[in-house]
């Protein structure tokens, strides 16, 4: 099972169009959880996931953004899975700048 928090948004992309973007992507991380799944099936908890998307609407970095689900291959896989990630670009030319969202993912098998 997979659940979202809310992402915590520094920036000018409104924190439920960001939501959507991850939402739309949910395979790729729940594919990461799967294969660490394998290892323990009872594997569970929060990653939580810092990234910053650039003036182009494009992930320039992701990192663990303070995680405390037990396997650090799994963390490690959903904050990659943010590279191939695409957002909008602000719109006001003025206020283009880079946006720093922390985005949580609650990860827990299914019963």
């Amino acid at each position: 099972m997979v659940r979202v928090g809310v992402p915590g948004v520094n920036g000018r992309i409104p924190p439920e169009v960001i939501q959507r973007i991850v939402r739309q992507n949910f395979g790729r991380f729940k594919l990461c959880y799967e294969n660490g799944l394998r290892n323990n099936p009872n594997l569970e908890g929060r990653v939580a996931v810092r990234f910053v998307i650039s003036r182009d609407g494009a992930v320039q970095s992701a990192d663990n953004g303070g995680s405390d689900l037990p396997d650090a291959g799994v963390v490690s896989c959903v904050a990659r899975a943010f590279y191939g990630l695409s957002f909008p670009q602000p719109e006001n030319e003025a206020e283009r700048g880079v946006v720093t969202v922390t985005y949580p993912i609650v990860f827990s098998p299914a019963n």
